[in-house]
């Protein structure tokens, strides 16, 4: 009988890929959340660069921690369905950067190449994370 439990597929998301689900979620609100506070009243970044690098390493973030929610779901993940995101992904911090002007923030396209180069690095990341995932160890345990 502990064989045919083992052949069957639970459909439910894994314990570990709840967690990384709500993690993800919770980062994406909280990134949201940080891109829609005025700045009017906070002090200027200290050098040039830092705001370019802060976008970048956001939006990095947001994207590696959806990609990982999908490795460890167990969900198939091939590269057209991760440049579908990258593409969702790059919509999404378009309409960011156009709705920062309704809280007295500015839009900027450097801000949004940033975000895109971003999620470019991430997706290409996992893209050849993806490659080790394809055949997964029936042997290890989540």
């Amino acid at each position: 009988m502990t064989s045919d439990r083992r052949m069957t597929h639970n459909l439910e998301p894994r314990p570990r890929a709840k967690q990384l689900l709500w993690l993800w979620l919770g980062y994406w609100l909280g990134l949201f959340i940080i891109m829609h506070v005025p700045v009017s009243g906070l002090r200027r970044l200290s050098f040039n660069n830092v705001d370019k690098i802060i976008h970048l390493v956001l939006y990095f973030l947001l994207v590696w921690l959806g990609g990982r929610y999908m490795f460890v779901a167990g969900r198939a993940v091939p590269i057209a369905k991760l440049v579908g995101y990258a593409a969702i992904y790059g919509l999404y911090a378009a309409f960011e950067e156009w709705s920062q002007q309704f809280v007295g923030r500015t839009m900027s396209l450097d801000d949004w190449l940033t975000d895109a180069a971003g999620i470019t690095l991430a997706t290409l990341l996992l893209a050849l994370q993806r490659r080790s995932n394809a055949f997964p160890d029936p042997s290890r345990r989540v």
